[in-house]
């Protein structure tokens, strides 16, 4: 798992609402820094940092839900919170067929025969869960999320 982006240039003697810009901004770049090799699809570490990323975003706009506007919060709440669960989707399935392949090794001939239909039947649910996730990363790209969130941060109050 990646480490948090450390927040640049953070200080105490600013505004909370310049502070909060500055967290919010860094973990919102955080996530979709990830973008690219989640659309790929070849690493599962990089689903799972760009997951852990936006939970982190989603922990921000919870803390700090005070000094948004409830109707822009409550959209770019909604926005994360629907992304982490694509993202939570596709995850565990690799997770489970990890688990699954690994079971497979320790099993006997004809046991494993079962473990390769689990194994089938999990990969054709994750083709599922990834078709979901990409239509979310596209649906948040042509709607401009990542366009108008900086200027959604400035109107913090």
């Amino acid at each position: 798992m990646a480490k948090p982006w450390k927040i640049p240039e953070l200080n105490p003697e600013e505004s909370l609402k310049q502070c909060v810009a500055k967290i919010a901004l860094t973990r919102f770049q955080e996530t979709f820094s990830y973008e690219q090799a989640t659309t790929i699809g070849e690493d599962p570490e990089g689903l799972h940092d760009m997951r852990v990323a936006a939970r982190r975003m989603r922990a921000v706009l919870k803390i700090f839900h005070s000094c948004f506007s409830k109707k822009k919060i409550k959209k770019y709440d909604s926005l994360f919170q629907t992304l982490v669960r694509t993202l939570g989707a596709v995850r565990e399935s690799d997770v489970f067929l990890d688990s699954l392949i690994s079971y497979k090794k320790t099993v006997e001939l004809r046991d494993q025969k079962i473990i390769d239909l689990l194994i089938a039947r999990e990969m054709s649910s994750r083709i599922v869960y990834r078709k979901k996730l990409l239509n979310e990363l596209k649906l948040i790209s042509n709607n401009k999320h990542p366009d108008s969130f900086v200027p959604f941060l400035k109107k913090t109050h």
